[in-house]
């Protein structure tokens, strides 16, 4: 099967979707190529920092645009979501063992490697994703919008 990632975001940019609203936050619109082009850069950002498939990454970060982005990047990796990660995005900054990086530079620092989204999850992946965020990947499986 494809995985969750490709499917809540890449499916929809080359359907047809790329100018759908994904997100819908206090910021404004964000559309399905922009969440996939963000996320996948930040993704990234996150993998040079070391976080990789089966990695765990706390994320505690407001509904919204940002969290999304950092859901997201998360699942193009095959981060694990956990409360007790290592690896962490809090609020406007991403903490590793050895370092803290501001969401900004974050966002820049992908930039020129973006992550793709894997042809497939680990067994069991999609159902921890889809339970830890289950409103986020509802409303982007079904082509909607996510606030």
């Amino acid at each position: 099967m494809t995985s969750l990632v490709f499917r809540a975001l890449d499916q929809h940019v080359v359907g047809g979707l790329a100018d759908d609203t994904a997100v819908e936050d206090e910021l404004g619109p964000l559309s399905y190529a922009e969440l996939t082009h963000e996320s996948a850069c930040v993704a990234g950002a996150i993998n040079h920092l070391g976080v990789e498939s089966g990695t765990e990454v706390s994320i505690d970060i407001p509904s919204g645009r940002n969290l999304a982005i950092a859901v997201l990047a998360c699942a193009r990796l095959g981060a694990v979501p956990s409360a007790g990660g290592i690896y962490r995005f809090e609020g406007e900054t991403f903490y590793t063992p050895e370092t803290e990086v501001p969401w900004d530079l974050l966002m820049r620092a992908g930039r020129s490697e973006p992550s793709p989204a894997p042809d497939s999850d680990p067994e069991g992946y999609e159902d921890v994703m889809r339970e830890a965020f289950p409103d986020l990947f509802s409303s982007l499986l079904a082509g909607g919008t996510a606030t």
